[in-house]
């Protein structure tokens, strides 16, 4: 009955301890992700793009539901940063939400800022409006070696568009066939 007790107590301490050390290694986790955030919020923010080879691998690629290309490597996120930075000088990000799995990072994030630069589309350079936008999205970052290898970010584009005066107009439908010649 004793060997049975101690060896009772015995798995309730590995068991105790096992999820300390998990719960421990969560929160090294969390603090990396935290120091990594922070510094994409000053690269961000700030415009600090001497911060990319440290947050991102070269080969790294971002990609964004607002572009059909991809950012690949360090020229493509500073491309990226600096377009977006040129069309709003004054953009600010938060990220009020953070879940951190593993080499995964997610983030609700926001940004705030006004269009007072071009805007670089896919179908070409929207002039400035000076108009302030207010854009929520999601980004999933992935991680190797403490950088960002792959960056998965999904945003409502019409947050920023239908703000800066585009509209939505459902499409016209087509002209009526033309008439037989006789």
């Amino acid at each position: 009955m004793k060997k049975l007790a101690f060896f009772v107590c015995l798995m309730i301490l590995a068991t105790f301890a096992l999820s300390s050390q998990q719960m421990v290694e969560k929160k090294m986790c969390e603090k990396k992700a935290q120091i990594l955030l922070d510094k994409v919020l000053e690269m961000w923010n700030k415009g600090n793009l001497a911060l990319i080879p440290e947050l991102y691998t070269a080969d790294c690629v971002a990609t964004s539901s607002s572009t059909p290309v991809p950012f690949v490597g360090h020229e493509g996120i500073k491309q990226w940063i600096e377009n977006s930075r040129t069309m709003m000088p004054d953009l600010v990000m938060a990220f009020p939400e953070v879940v951190v799995q593993g080499d995964k990072i997610a983030t609700i994030w926001t940004m705030t800022g006004t269009q007072t630069g071009p805007m670089v589309t896919p179908g070409g350079t929207v002039p400035p409006t000076g108009r302030k936008v207010n854009i929520t999205g999601l980004s999933i970052d992935y991680q190797k070696d403490g950088k960002i290898v792959k960056e998965i970010v999904i945003f409502n584009a019409l947050e920023m568009l239908i703000p800066i005066g585009f509209t939505l107009a459902p499409p016209q439908p087509p002209p009526p066939p033309a008439a037989p010649v006789k």
